[in-house]
Formats: structure tokens, C-alpha cells, sequence
């Protein structure tokens, strides 16, 4: 080990109280069950722990990731050069009328439960999405015709300079599945959102109905698949047709790679059907993306979000 590595842990149990683990396998921390080890890994049950350590491995040029509930991420079979942190900062406080400030290792979860015991109204279609706060307004998660961006007024990131910036939610540039903060892989400290007073039975109605949706298409809790595994794509009249639709044309859920499969219940989900490699998921994709391509000159993109073990410095 270099005297920078050592350096780089001996600064950070003086400064957080412990060292890093070490050779972590990530397949632990992913629900495709998929990855190698990382040279540290460290779980963050604070906003301070969360901004130290990433301010940490900035200063000694350690490549690093903030994960969360590891849901959308399919981590390389050589694992992570660098040090991978797991955000456990959670949180919820109203803080006005219909006015919520959370915490971005919040699981979605917990949102939604906050909001129905709460009376607030807006976030139901969030049910079902696994993950967590950081991920979803990241990624402007969303289903049936809404996403977690419509809903956000302001929040507190992290920048590159190591401060922590108040910004509205203008700053995230928000899109389908995308927003300023992915691009740059910015850090989400917390979030406030702008909700309505509701009715608890109505709100319950409805996220009993979104859940029974996703139940008839998605794979069981149980399956290792990271969801969705590419975007829908957008058509030229600017309106969007399910990925699914093009890859059941194109014969992807008799397709297999290895221990990857499509998902019989749904085209546009990859299950890790036996010990499968990322390397196997990657090729499975490859053709996929491939057949749809020839066939209707659509060019797919990947939601899930690939981590290679030498990923460079944000």
C-alpha cells in the first residue's frame, strides 16, 4: 500500500473516528447481487460523516461513489478502485404547511409512508419505487405520468469545492430519468418538497392501486434485477412509447447470456438468474440495444447505471 493510502486513512479515523473498511464486495450492497470488492467502503449515518468523507477522498485524489439503496447500479466484477460510501443520513421535518424537508438517505419508502400517516398529498406514486431520497430526485424518478422533480422546491447539495449550496429547484435542470445533478454526479445533502393537505382513505386507495400495478409487471422482491434497465425512448413527435414494447419485438425474453435473462414477465427488465457476472448483464444489454436498433432504428439507453472499478474523479 502507498504512503497515500495510508495517509488518506489514518486522516480519516482521526477525523471520523474509524477507518474505512476494506475489500468490501459490492455485490452485497446491489440488488443484482452483482460486483467485486472495493478498496474501502463506509456508510455515512450522518451529514457530517457524508460530507467529511467525500471531502476526505477528494483531498487525497481517492476516486469515490455515493451509493444508496443500490437499486439502480450494476457494479463491476472487479469491483471499485476507490472508496465506495453508502448514504444512511435519514431524516423527515415538517417545516411549514404541507412543506417537508428530507434527508437523502432516506429510503423512498419511509417518504411515502411519512406522507400518508401525515394527510400529505403528492408523492403517491412514488409507492413501489425502491431506493432512496437521493437517488430518486437525482434520477427525477417517477411513474404513471409523474416524477419526484414536479414536487421539489429547494435543496442543499454538496459542491465540489467541498461547500454546502442552497439551490432551488431550477438548478437541477430536471428531465425524464435525468437532471443536472446526475450529469455532474453532484451530492444531495437534503430536499424539501411542496406537498397538499389530503385525505389519508384516498391517498391509501391510490397507492394500493399503483402497487398492484407494478405488481403484475415487475419481478418479485425476491429476484435480483436492478429495474428498469433502459429509458423509454422518446419518439419525433416528443411522446415517449415503453422500452418493453420494442424489446418484446424483437424476441428479448427468450434471450439468456450467461446467468443473465430478460424477465418473462417484462422485456425491459434483466434478472440475475444464476450467479451472473456484470460482464454477462453488459453483453445481454449490448444485444438487446442491438435487435432494436435493426429492427426500428431506435437507439436505447440504459437507466441502470453501470460503475466500472476505474471510474475517474467527478
Amino acid at each position: 500500500m502507498d504512503s497515500g493510502h495510508r495517509g488518506f486513512e489514518e486522516q480519516f479515523a482521526r477525523t471520523l473516528g474509524k477507518k474505512p473498511e476494506k475489500s468490501v464486495p459490492l455485490k452485497k450492497f446491489a440488488h443484482f447481487e452483482v460486483g467485486g470488492p472495493a478498496d474501502y467502503f463506509f456508510s455515512a449515518s450522518s451529514q457530517n460523516d457524508l460530507v467529511q468523507s467525500v471531502t476526505l477522498a477528494r483531498r487525497h485524489n481517492i476516486a469515490y461513489y455515493v451509493i444508496g439503496g443500490g437499486y439502480n447500479l450494476l457494479f463491476d466484477d472487479a469491483g471499485f478502485r476507490g472508496l465506495i460510501i453508502k448514504n444512511c443520513v435519514r431524516g423527515i421535518e415538517e417545516t411549514g404547511k404541507a412543506k417537508i424537508e428530507v434527508c437523502s438517505g432516506t429510503p423512498i419508502k419511509n417518504l411515502v409512508e411519512y406522507c400518508l400517516s401525515a394527510a400529505l398529498e403528492g408523492l403517491e406514486f412514488l409507492a413501489g419505487i425502491p431506493g432512496t431520497v437521493g437517488g430518486a430526485v437525482s434520477g427525477n424518478a417517477g411513474a404513471f405520468e409523474r416524477d419526484i422533480g414536479s414536487c421539489l422546491v429547494k435543496a442543499l447539495i454538496l459542491d465540489k469545492q467541498g461547500k454546502q449550496v442552497p439551490v432551488d429547484r431550477d438548478y437541477f435542470a430536471f428531465d425524464y430519468r435525468r437532471s443536472r445533478l446526475k450529469a455532474c454526479r453532484g451530492i444531495l445533502l437534503n430536499a424539501t418538497f411542496m406537498l397538499r393537505k389530503g385525505v389519508r382513505q384516498n391517498m391509501e386507495k391510490r397507492i394500493s392501486g399503483y402497487l398492484a400495478k407494478r405488481e403484475n409487471k415487475h419481478p418479485p422482491w425476491d429476484v435480483a434485477c436492478a429495474g428498469s434497465y433502459f429509458k423509454n425512448p422518446i419518439l419525433p413527435g416528443g411522446k415517449r412509447k415503453p422500452a418493453a414494447f420494442y424489446l418484446d419485438r424483437v424476441g428479448a425474453k427468450n434471450l439468456t447470456i450467461g446467468g443473465a435473462a430478460v424477465f418473462s414477465g417484462h422485456a425491459n427488465f434483466i434478472i440475475n438468474k444464476k450467479e451472473a457476472s456484470s460482464k454477462d448483464i453488459l453483453l445481454l444489454a449490448r444485444e438487446l440495444k442491438k435487435r432494436v436498433k435493426e429492427e426500428f432504428g431506435l437507439d436505447l439507453e440504459e437507466e441502470v447505471i453501470y460503475i466500472p472499478a476505474d471510474l475517474p474523479m467527478p
